[in-house]
């Protein structure tokens, strides 16, 4: 099975710095367009299916991308982003110096599997999801597969698929609707 791994489209918090992580915010008219483009380019790909996070910006780009694929959509929870706990929802730009343990404690992610930061979700628990995720599909019995998901849970299966560390920074998080082929 063909699996192209994408990442969801710009975000008004992409756009405004801000951290997702579990929490959301709606896709830009540069977004739409970033999903329409990547729904364009894919459909030449004749998927079967597309698997989407169940976060907003990720099911909002997948239905995009379902204007030109007209294929099922199935939702699930394992493609979500990385959690960052109390760091969701602030951008760097405006609490650094307000949050600057914590902004330390985020950069210093790429050093070890944990994250000094209250509810943050470590490199091994993201890879674990990754893996059931991995589980879950690999009875389909289809050709083409568009999954549609966040960047560090990206970051996280390139690192491992490459041979480095879950937490390793070797790996670029994708750009807004940039992807990757996996072959399963």
């Amino acid at each position: 099975m063909k699996i192209f791994f994408c990442r969801h489209g710009e975000t008004q918090w992409n756009k405004q710095s801000k951290l997702q992580g579990h929490l959301d915010s709606p896709l830009t008219e540069k977004g739409i367009l970033q999903a329409k483009q990547l729904g364009q380019h894919l459909a030449q790909q004749q998927p079967q299916l597309i698997i989407t996070s169940d976060l907003g910006r990720a099911i909002s780009t997948a239905e995009l991308l379902n204007e030109f694929l007209n294929v099922s959509i199935e939702v699930s929870s394992l493609l979500r982003e990385r959690c960052f706990g109390e760091l969701q929802g602030l951008s760097r730009i405006d609490t650094e110096l307000e949050h600057k343990t914590l902004w330390h404690a985020y950069d210093a992610r790429f050093n070890s599997n944990q994250i000094a930061i209250t509810n943050a979700e470590s490199a091994t628990a993201v890879l674990a999801r990754i893996e059931r995720f991995f589980a879950s599909i690999e009875m389909l019995k289809l050709n083409t597969v568009v999954v549609i998901g966040h960047g560090e849970w990206l970051r996280v299966l390139q690192n491992v698929v490459n041979g480095l560390a879950p937490w390793s920074n070797r790996q670029p998080v994708p750009e807004n609707c940039g992807y990757f082929e996996f072959t399963l």
